[in-house]
């Protein structure tokens, strides 16, 4: 095309940012995180509240700001905009307990902890605390994905869910007599095979959809600290070529 010519339509189209018809694949998770309060509830719904509403659970920040990609990668509420879809191959459910009470606020446990003098069990120090708390969380209650008009799945307990990257480090306790100070590492993990969705399920752009973690009544943490906990959706988004 000589300069100074002005292309024709069909032309133009040529350089056209959208593909009309011409859609790419990506492996991409869908994933949502909320604080979980010390005092347990009942239902926390996921994929409600997207990039820039309130609701982050990042440490810190607190439940009134903003959530980021950090907190989410959603970019409407309970749906995807258009023309994006996604193809649901696996569901997890990832917990990260927390090291404080205070209200709206997650700041993450310590993996690391030392006690002036050895104490009797785990569960009187902050590690043992952890470990408590993923065990009471793991244990209970029952996931729920939610597309549409009805309910696709439920599955219990919400271990059920494990994720499929995690931290890991194995537990050691080490004092050099009964009276001076302990160091003590240790963590509790959810295993065994990731929760594959069989058959896939596609979510159309604009499609409403949720999951939710709901218990019977509300588990509170052991170590009296709120935790943070997310779920994601593994699989592959589709959309326009660019």
């Amino acid at each position: 095309m000589a300069r100074g010519t002005i292309p024709s339509l069909q032309e133009a189209l040529n350089y056209s940012v959208n593909r009309k018809n011409d859609v790419e694949g990506v492996r991409q998770s869908l994933y949502d995180f909320l604080l979980y309060p010390l005092a347990g509830q009942t239902q926390l719904t996921f994929f409600a509240n997207p990039i820039g509403q309130p609701g982050s659970s990042s440490p810190g920040l607190t439940t009134a700001s903003a959530k980021t990609l950090a907190d989410t990668n959603m970019e409407a509420a309970g749906q995807l905009p258009a023309p994006k879809m996604f193809l649901l191959e696996s569901i997890e459910v990832i917990f990260q307990p927390g090291s404080v009470n205070t209200a709206a606020t997650y700041t993450a446990q310590v993996a690391h902890y030392a006690a002036a003098a050895p104490a009797a069990t785990s569960s009187a120090t902050a590690t043992g605390g952890a470990m408590n708390d993923i065990n009471a969380i793991y244990s209970a209650g029952y996931g729920n994905l939610f597309v549409g008009s009805k309910s696709y799945l439920s599955e219990a307990p919400i271990g059920r869910f494990p994720p499929k990257t995690r931290l890991e480090m194995d537990a050691a306790i080490a004092s050099n007599n009964a009276t001076t100070q302990t160091i003590e590492m240790g963590t509790l993990k959810a295993g065994g095979r990731p929760y594959y969705v069989e058959p896939a399920i596609l979510l159309p752009s604009t499609q409403n959809f949720n999951f939710t973690l709901n218990w019977p009544v509300a588990v509170a943490t052991p170590s009296g600290f709120n935790g943070r906990i997310g779920v994601v959706f593994d699989g592959y988004l589709y959309r326009n070529s660019q």
